[in-house]
């Protein structure tokens, strides 16, 4: 328990690099810029969301906390498969421009919805 709160700032600082990466990645899919077929622009994300599922993880066993034991929680994995599924989409994905924004707002309304679960951690699921 002595390293929770590290883990825990970890996580959220984590979570928040993501977001921030992930608009900074859509606006350049939308705009088409070169600079997404930089070496370091396709390999830290993939560090950064590696710390964050590893702290998320550490976080639930060290709290005993586990996905659909609490429903909050488990309502967040799914909201995480559907911001990753539609990330994919609309970064990598998607057929064309239209689809490839839904997909983007979609991703964004995902993770806002699981920023507003750890927030408040709504108890009326």
């Amino acid at each position: 328990m002595e390293y929770y709160l590290v883990v825990k700032k970890i996580h959220i600082l984590t979570a928040v690099l993501s977001v921030i990466g992930f608009a900074i990645r859509g606006w350049w899919t939308y705009k088409d810029n070169p600079v997404l077929q930089k070496k370091l622009v396709k390999i830290l994300p993939h560090i950064n969301d590696t710390l964050l599922l590893a702290a998320a993880i550490y976080l639930s066993l060290i709290s005993g906390l586990y996905p659909f034991q609490q429903s909050w929680l488990g309502i967040k994995v799914i909201l995480l498969i559907s911001y990753i599924v539609a990330g994919t989409i609309a970064l990598k994905r998607g057929k064309n421009q239209q689809s490839r924004l839904i997909a983007f707002w979609v991703a964004i309304a995902s993770i806002g919805l699981i920023f507003l679960h750890a927030f408040y951690r709504p108890v009326y699921w």
